[in-house]
């Protein structure tokens, strides 16, 4: 549950491409504070007619609200509603989850975004090199290498990127020195 006087973020789903139109709401009717992860088209060969941005999570956004504002929020036009549990409650998403969207959509390494509930079951990892080290997530068995899936549980989506073996390690094992497993 979100607290009624604490900002915290949540997710909101919304009708398709109405993303912006409901950040826009929040941001100048609202005056709440929104994230709206975007995909940047890095492909040249596409200079015309098409969308050199599109949002990362088609139907969500993330917006830093308290309790006392959930009544306006889901009057928002455009709004379908936000992410709760099955018992009612809204969701919270951790400040670590908006700061790992953060960190991919800034990122210049090519990554995948796939539903959670498709993944392939797999240990929990930690990346130990690269921009990010220290990343939690899990570890998908299914190529030479391996798959690394962060998830943002709020939305049921993961970043899923190819990793090197050797720049991963189980999770319970992040703070021992680097060695190298076969998962």
């Amino acid at each position: 549950m979100i607290s009624s006087d604490e900002p915290t973020w949540v997710a909101l789903m919304t009708y398709p491409n109405a993303e912006a139109q409901v950040a826009k709401h929040l941001q100048e009717d609202l005056n709440i504070e929104y994230y709206l992860p975007m995909l940047h088209n890095r492909d040249k060969r596409y200079k015309r007619n098409k969308q050199p941005e599109k949002p990362m999570f088609p139907c969500y956004l993330f917006a830093k609200m308290t309790g006392k504002q959930i009544y306006p929020v889901r009057m928002v036009s455009g709004l379908v509603y936000i992410v709760s549990s099955k018992e009612g409650g809204i969701i919270p998403v951790p400040q670590k989850d908006i700061d790992t969207v953060r960190k991919f959509e800034e990122s210049e390494r090519k990554f995948f975004l796939c539903e959670t509930s498709k993944l392939v079951k797999g240990a929990s990892a930690t990346l130990l090199e690269g921009e990010f080290a220290g990343m939690e997530g899990h570890l998908v068995k299914d190529c030479k290498d391996g798959n690394f899936c962060v998830t943002i549980d709020s939305t049921h989506i993961s970043f899923l990127m190819k990793v090197r073996r050797a720049d991963i390690v189980p999770a319970e094992e992040k703070n021992s020195a680097k060695k190298h497993y076969h998962i």
